[in-house]
């Protein structure tokens, strides 16, 4: 009978629904950290962890931003195309400027996006159509709705071991499930600019500040603005700034308040960098595993082509006025780059990028507002007095507040976990 692993609840679930580091749920389990090599000697057996690379090690850009912006776009020229298969493979389309610039250096044959009839806000299908037939792809038009997310939800939860994700989550996993059906085994997606050239929202509040931020067209983001709103005269560190934004739930202990602190503290000083640091202490593993878990439910394997080594090291080296110098714009250098390749003006000069966001909240909020409610209530039976976070999802969200969409997601993670012990 195969091993029951203990469910640790860690305090940065709670704070930010996943494990930091190297930590699982799991008791006595751990992942491999990131950038290290694990050899296991056969004769002695023992085991020995070697880190062998840093980025904060890599040294600060110091030429002009054409010199900059010439070796970007050779470097995107030639490492993108690499990263396609030898074999028929789709593109993760949603019309924004990370697929869009893919799409034109790959040639995808066939090209997948995912649109919610009746949601405006979220569709860039249109888009997605027009690039798609510039480069002569397929487009594949996935349509979910709220029956599908109920039954999908399960299946989701046991190719993610356990809670994370993000509003793209029900979408690529209906997006993967399409290209599986089409009898492909590759996946191409966009992971690595906004991190790295500061496409974030929460980034350039940091970088502006609120004011800034809500005076350039974006006043929709209020709610999420005035988690920086502070008294006058008194200046919020960036650490703080940061922490602020990327908390979902309590941190008593200041844990991930410290975490923050500690990866920008690697920067060197540069703010652009250590928001890159901190979202890749925090956001970014969920971020990846969600895409490389959900598409391997469905054996495809998920290649993110942004994450070259030469692309990765030169955009975290570059000065935060190379990445960003308008707040409603992030990722400077790769519009332009994009310019100077010849793409169409549609694609470097897109304001936002929805990427598959997806109406899931608001359906927890409204059609399945029932169906969610019984969902926690029937894992609050059985949860241990840790899992109280659960009842947060009992309350209804607003739109920057992911509480009820992680609640169901605990809930329908800890229902497995019950089943299957």
């Amino acid at each position: 009978m195969a091993r029951v692993h203990p469910l640790v609840l860690r305090p940065e679930v709670t704070a930010i629904e996943t494990p930091t580091g190297v930590d699982t749920p799991f008791q006595g389990i751990q992942l491999l950290a990131p950038a290290t090599l694990l050899s296991f000697d056969v004769t002695t057996g023992s085991i020995d962890q070697m880190t062998w690379w840093h980025l904060e090690d890599r040294a600060p850009f110091t030429g002009t931003y054409d010199e900059a912006l010439a070796r970007f776009s050779t470097t995107l020229a030639e490492q993108i195309p690499l990263r396609a298969p030898a074999c028929d493979f789709a593109l993760l389309l949603s019309g924004g400027l990370d697929s869009a610039v893919l799409a034109y250096l790959m040639r995808p044959p066939v090209c997948v996006t995912v649109r919610y009839p009746g949601q405006d806000r979220l569709d860039e299908s249109s888009t997605a159509a027009v690039i798609a037939r510039d480069i002569k792809a397929e487009l594949v038009v996935v349509e979910p709705d709220h029956v599908d997310f109920t039954t999908a939800l399960p299946h989701m939860m046991r190719a993610l071991d356990y809670p994370m994700g993000n509003a793209s989550t029900f979408s690529e996993h209906m997006a993967y499930r399409k290209i599986s059906d089409l009898g492909l085994r590759v996946a191409i997606g966009g992971l690595g600019p906004d991190e790295f050239l500061m496409g974030y929202l929460r980034q350039a509040l940091v970088l502006f500040g609120p004011d800034a931020v809500l005076n350039s067209g974006l006043e929709a983001y209020r709610p999420l603005a005035a988690k920086l709103m502070h008294a006058v005269g008194e200046p919020l560190d960036p650490a703080e700034a940061v922490t602020r934004l990327i908390l979902r739930g309590p941190d008593p202990d200041g844990r991930l308040r410290d975490l923050v602190a500690d990866a920008m503290a690697r920067a060197g000083g540069d703010l652009a960098r250590s928001l890159t640091l901190a979202d890749l202490a925090t956001a970014w593993r969920p971020l990846v595993m969600t895409s490389d878990k959900l598409a391997s439910a469905y054996a495809l394997e998920r290649r993110s082509p942004y994450l070259a080594r030469d692309l990765v090291e030169f955009s975290y080296r570059l000065p935060v006025d190379y990445k960003i110098t308008n707040p409603a714009q992030g990722k400077r250098i790769l519009r332009d780059a994009a310019k100077a390749l010849g793409l169409p003006k549609e694609v470097w000069d897109s304001r936002d990028k929805l990427g598959f966001a997806s109406p899931v909240p608001s359906w927890l909020n409204g059609n399945l507002a029932t169906w969610a409610d019984t969902q926690i209530r029937m894992a609050l039976t059985d949860a241990p007095p840790a899992f109280r976070l659960l009842e947060g999802g009992l309350q209804p969200g607003g739109r920057f507040d992911r509480t009820r969409m992680q609640a169901l997601m605990a809930a329908a993670w800890f229902s497995d976990q019950t089943v299957r012990a």
